[in-house]
């Protein structure tokens, strides 16, 4: 069964009447399953050299379950640099768009400019949470540009990748996502072979083999060390090894790869 740990929390005061502290009076509401064209007006660089971004919220409505939230540029495009934060009903931060492949717990990276990923379309930036039914979140979107944008602002409901519930994985490959923050996955190991992990992209991922559930020191495999022998009866949990990033089920973002074979590791 895949669990979400808690993630830490930002306390945000409100500010006046309808305002986020170093937000903006919230502008309207977003369903779920729909989207809202935004207008953002430019940044404006402050006295000290920083950058004012231009700021617009959103209430979201009617999310139960995973949710989808994003926001892609019509007028900057590839310009435009662009940042997303979701907050839950007691103005916690929940999560905030680092790249177009991942997010994390907070804005640990600079707005990016968006580059062209080859032929793929825009997907601008988006962030994964699991709504609770009835309860309130709100979307605050940043435009650091130095020009206004136009942006299509959307929440959509999706399937997430349903591997690492804790099923059993004696032979073969699976592949699994990290597609929420806090996320682990979990495999019952049922065979004494080889593993491997397979996986490219932003996030800290580590595969952490226990002898038993308890077990203080397990064996952790990740980019470098990939490969390790594994006997019947290991827990294995696949996660990101801080709980602080996740992204999308998709090669070079949240995407992995796990290998049992009886090939032995180099």
């Amino acid at each position: 069964m895949r669990k979400v740990l808690g993630l830490f929390t930002l306390a945000l005061a409100l500010a006046g009447c309808g305002e986020l502290q170093l937000g903006a009076p919230v502008s309207g509401e977003l369903r779920v399953g729909e989207s809202v064209s935004v207008e953002l007006p430019p940044a404006e660089e402050r006295p000290d050299g920083t950058l004012r971004p231009g700021v617009k919220v959103y209430r979201l409505v009617g999310g139960s379950g995973p949710v989808r939230v994003g926001v892609v540029s019509a007028q900057l495009e590839g310009r435009a640099r662009l940042r997303l934060t979701l907050y839950d009903g007691n103005y916690v931060v929940q999560g905030v768009s680092v790249a177009r492949n991942y997010f994390a717990l907070g804005p640990e990276l600079a707005p990016l400019g968006l580059e062209t990923l080859g032929l793929t379309p825009d997907p601008g930036i988006r962030l994964n949470f699991k709504a609770q039914a009835g309860k309130a979140y709100y979307l605050k979107v940043e435009n650091f540009a130095p020009e206004e944008d136009t942006v299509s602002l959307y929440a959509e409901d999706f399937t997430p990748n349903l591997m690492g519930q804790g099923e059993t994985f004696s032979s073969g490959t699976v592949t699994g996502a990290i597609e929420f923050l806090g996320e682990f996955d979990r495999y019952d190991v049922a065979s004494a072979t080889y593993l491997r992990l397979f996986y490219s992209g932003p996030l800290d991922l580590v595969a952490l083999l226990y002898e038993r559930p308890s077990d203080p020191t397990p064996l952790t495999l990740d980019s470098v060390y990939a490969c390790a022998p594994v006997s019947p009866a290991t827990l294995l949990v696949v996660r990101d090894r801080g709980l602080a990033r996740a992204g999308f089920d998709e090669e070079g973002s949240g995407r992995y790869t796990l290998e049992l074979s009886n090939t032995p590791c180099p």
